[in-house]
């Protein structure tokens, strides 16, 4: 009968080092595992923060497309403007040179 028992003993002996064992590689994986979702968690925080920058910085980008083209149309306008003067102050010059040219000729004429 000592000797069943002491079978038995070894059998159980066997079976909670096998368990034990097997209890510390779980626990190893879990670690593992833990660590890896923690780097995981950090490479999404890292990439939502980069998104959120180029999401921000394409905002800016089309403010300042929006003020560059509200700058352009101003200039656009500003340089009408100045081809209309510039085109009435041609026409004056043209009406001035033709008026001095009469009165040249008028006074070639008297004299």
């Amino acid at each position: 009968m000592n000797t069943k028992i002491d079978a038995l003993f070894a059998t159980l002996r066997a079976l909670i080092a096998d368990q034990s064992r097997d209890l510390a590689l779980a626990m190893a994986e879990i670690r593992s595992v833990a660590a890896e979702r923690e780097k995981l968690r950090i490479v999404h925080r890292d990439a939502v923060a980069g998104w959120n920058k180029a999401a921000l910085e394409r905002d800016n980008a089309r403010q300042s497309l929006r003020a560059a083209e509200a700058d352009a149309a101003e200039t656009e306008s500003a340089n009408s403007d100045l081809r209309t003067v510039n085109k009435r102050l041609v026409a004056d010059l043209a009406a001035a040179v033709q008026r001095a040219d009469t009165a040249e000729a008028i006074l070639r004429a008297k004299a």
